[in-house]
């Protein structure tokens, strides 16, 4: 049988499944850091003893140089043995990872201490020869502890270390959930403003249909429609090839190479920023549409205007079209009259009103939606974050899982919110 756990409480319900095993382990292992303690402790204190002795024969055996020279040996072999002793701090905490250093600090002090005594051994005997084997039997207490607390480690101590982990992956999922939680605010609040945009597209759309609906309104937009369509036909018709080399025409005009009148150059500069409204103001005739027209037909005939020969041929046959036909005259004459019709409605205060509000909620509407499409692939890049918390919870927990039926030895399903 599967038992279900919520995460929140999933350690606290394995170290109740687990409450006997954990409870020995945590008395073993209190057991041998209080005995590792006691004999860093008991060390020092032995060496002080020691020290005592060896002070009092060199007062007494003063006059026997050998034992003197041992006394003095002696009492520096246990000020040496002090003294590192001194350095090796037992931790108040008593994680695995603060087992691990201190089991390495006792056991190099232990082998130090061996090495220190075996140096200076020489020097003492045969003198305190029982002392010695005591001093020596306290630093492989301590030695052997280091062991236990080895073998405890990498035995029965690993539960502690398999909780830890536990532990440390549990913080792990909990943070990750409070980033998938931030991250699901942020879709909720992506999703209210993605409704709140469509609502107000609707909105503007519905306004903008029933000003188009409006006689007077259907009335402008049909000529502003034949006007658009005018505006086509002249710069397929007239002005097709010739934007470039008009250009072009002007550029060899400024720098002298080629000269044009000044008020042809800046009608022909007006051509080519605004072919249409130029155009609407152009008299019966195109005179000066022409005039432009011919200034550069003669600039390409004469070469003063260099173009590949396809081109030129082109530029010339267009422009010659324009000076010596009709081609552009009844589009000229319908733009004008549609023109005169569209200034007309736009007099009207009603119709300009109308207009003037119908932009605006063009211009609204496709701020509106742009603003819609950004906030969708927000939206999705916020899914997609939280779609990968989701599954990254989703293998912690399973994780876990795993190192839950390992250490309570059943069959446990992790809940994750």
């Amino acid at each position: 049988m599967t038992e279900q756990v919520p995460v929140t409480k999933l350690r606290d319900w394995l170290r109740k499944s687990i409450s006997s095993e954990l409870s020995q382990v945590e008395r073993e292992r209190d057991k041998l850091t209080a005995e590792i303690s006691r004999a860093l402790t008991s060390l020092p204190d032995y060496c002080a003893q020691l020290a005592r002795k060896s002070e009092q024969d060199m007062e007494s055996k003063h006059d026997n140089r050998a034992q003197y020279r041992a006394a003095k040996a002696v009492g520096r072999l246990t000020s040496i043995v002090s003294g590192m002793c001194s350095g090796v701090n037992v931790p108040t905490a008593k994680d695995t990872v603060s087992l691990r250093g201190l089991q390495r600090d006792v056991s190099k002090f232990a082998s130090e201490a061996a090495k220190v005594r075996n140096e200076w051994l020489r020097q003492i005997r045969p003198y305190y020869i029982l002392d010695m084997m005591s001093l020596g039997g306290n630093i492989d207490k301590v030695r052997r502890l280091s062991d236990e607390l080895h073998t405890f480690l990498i035995g029965r101590g690993a539960l502690l270390h398999s909780l830890e982990d536990l532990d440390t992956k549990l913080e792990s999922i909990t943070k990750v959930q409070g980033i998938r939680d931030a991250i699901t605010e942020q879709k909720k609040t992506a999703e209210a403003r993605i409704t709140e945009a469509q609502t107000e597209i609707a909105s503007l759309k519905e306004e903008a249909t029933k000003i188009r609906q409006t006689p007077r309104i259907k009335d402008y937009m049909q000529i502003d429609a034949q006007l658009r369509d005018l505006r086509t036909q002249l710069l397929t018709t007239g002005f097709s090839r010739l934007g470039r080399p008009l250009r072009k025409l002007m550029s060899i005009s400024e720098r002298g190479d080629y000269p044009i009148p000044i008020d042809l150059r800046e009608q022909a500069k007006e051509y080519i920023k605004k072919p249409f409204m130029t155009f609407l103001k152009e008299q019966d005739g195109l005179p000066e549409l022409k005039a432009v027209m011919s200034s550069l037909s003669k600039a390409v005939s004469s070469g003063k205007m260099a173009l590949k020969p396809r081109e030129a041929k082109k530029v010339v046959e267009r422009a010659d079209q324009v000076v010596t036909g009709d081609l552009l005259a009844k589009i000229h004459a319908k733009s004008k009259e549609l023109k005169r019709i569209h200034d007309n409605q736009i007099a009207d205060a009603d119709t300009s009103n109308l207009v003037q509000r119908y932009r605006e909620l063009l211009k609204k509407g496709r701020g509106t939606r742009k603003l819609k499409e950004e906030l969708l692939a927000e939206l999705q890049r916020v899914v997609d974050s939280e779609r990968k918390l989701d599954e990254q919870i989703n293998a912690s927990a399973k994780e876990i899982e795993a190192l839950v039926r390992k250490l309570a030895e059943s069959n446990v399903k992790v809940l994750v919110s």
